[in-house]
């Protein structure tokens, strides 16, 4: 998918067979200081809403390429260094 500067996004996931992807309270702060990271210099963030299981947030891109590396970083850590 591309995506565009200037254009919101409903950016959403969720765990697999609705498997947990959050386990303790510890892992919603680091997934939230992982986005602030990778993804928040690049977009704005709007309403959001973390669940055991998956997650909305709904965005602005700022900066395309440079979202598109963040994002893929942030969602992909493993395969993207």
């Amino acid at each position: 998918m591309k995506v565009y500067a200037e254009t919101y996004y409903h950016l959403y996931n969720r765990g697999n067979n609705k498997e947990l992807i959050f386990f303790e309270d510890d892992n919603y702060t680091y997934f939230l200081n992982q986005l602030k990271k990778y993804v928040s210099p690049f977009c704005e963030v709007y309403p959001y809403c973390l669940m055991p299981n998956h997650f909305h947030f709904f965005l602005k891109v700022t900066e395309e390429n440079a979202f598109e590396k963040g994002i893929k970083t942030f969602l992909f850590p493993i395969q993207n260094r």
